[in-house]
């Protein structure tokens, strides 16, 4: 029991580890690309609606479900009138994110992608078939109606409502193709190949719960580590890949090269420090102290076996 319990902690503390790595690295390393405002964001304007916000909503106007839906579909109708309506059902999607409803959140960025892609449905634009809509979307980024951040955002959408459901075939799908273009539509933007990596390693891995809901997996953790093989050979010093196969080594029983790895992390963050893209001491850095703590966790565990 002690050895199960043992095994749960250091998954959780591994886990943890990357996602405050991921954070912190993504503050104090200059090297990364950051999430450049595009024309169409400053476009959407103001501070996106909240969670909080639509709860509000619903509470002050004491609405049922049907009568919800029955107002969404009048906002819709107003807003496909007016010449923002891709970027109020993009600012709609996001709020939704933020309230936790995936699934919904979807419908609003399928809207919005269709909203900024002129006569779409004249020229046959299916909005589920992301393989063929690869031409529609360069020609609607190169206009400027289109952005590379809503194709993103729509498909993390798509992979959370597939999670909540325990991995849900056809949403899974969507997100694995709409990512898949995004790769064709910018080779050199690696959150693509990283996003599908965490999918089809998560989706993969049998009998977790996600949300209360058990997935057999999918069985495709290779094609996971092999696209995070790609950005590293390209992006060597890419720590939050770094600590995503260091994540996976482990979860996967290989916990050995998952040392290995973390002890890449470590010199990597130290070469770093000492070229001065980290400004703080090492000591007080999140992904320097997480990479010492998983590296303590896995010695130890190691020495037992």
């Amino acid at each position: 029991m002690g050895t199960k319990n043992s095994r749960f902690s250091l998954v959780f503390a591994l886990k943890m580890g990357m996602l405050l790595s991921l954070v912190s690295f993504f503050t104090h390393c200059e090297y990364l690309k950051s999430l450049t405002e595009s024309r169409y964001r400053k476009r959407i304007g103001g501070e996106p609606a909240s969670e909080k916000d639509i709860v509000n909503w619903k509470e002050k106007l004491a609405l049922e479900e049907a009568e919800i839906e029955e107002m969404e579909k009048r906002i819709r109708k107003l807003v496909q009138k007016s010449n923002q309506s891709a970027a109020l059902s993009w600012k709609i999607a996001r709020a939704y994110m933020r309230a936790g409803s995936a699934d919904v959140g979807v419908r609003y960025y399928e809207e919005a992608i269709s909203e900024s892609i002129p006569n779409a449905k004249q020229g046959g634009f299916e909005i589920h078939s992301y393989e063929s809509a690869l031409p529609y979307f360069e020609k609607a980024i190169q206009s400027g109606k289109l952005d590379k951040q809503l194709l993103y955002e729509t498909a993390v959408a798509y992979a959370n409502a597939s999670k909540d459901m325990g991995w849900e075939v056809t949403r899974r799908s969507r997100a694995i193709s709409l990512f898949k273009q995004l790769v064709k539509l910018d080779k050199e933007d690696t959150r693509f190949p990283f996003q599908m990596a965490l999918i089809y390693f998560d989706s993969s891995l049998k009998d977790e719960a996600w949300n209360g809901k058990l997935s057999s997996g999918y069985e495709e953790v290779e094609i996971a580590f092999s696209l995070l093989d790609q950005i590293l050979r390209k992006e060597p010093y890419n720590v939050p890949t770094r600590f995503a196969k260091a994540n996976f080594l482990y979860q996967v029983g290989k916990t050995s090269l998952a040392y290995d790895e973390y002890s890449r992390i470590k010199s990597i963050l130290e070469e770093m420090k000492e070229k001065g893209n980290i400004r703080e001491p090492l000591e007080e850095n999140t992904s320097y102290k997480n990479v010492l703590k998983n590296l303590n966790l896995l010695g130890a565990q190691n020495k037992s076996n």
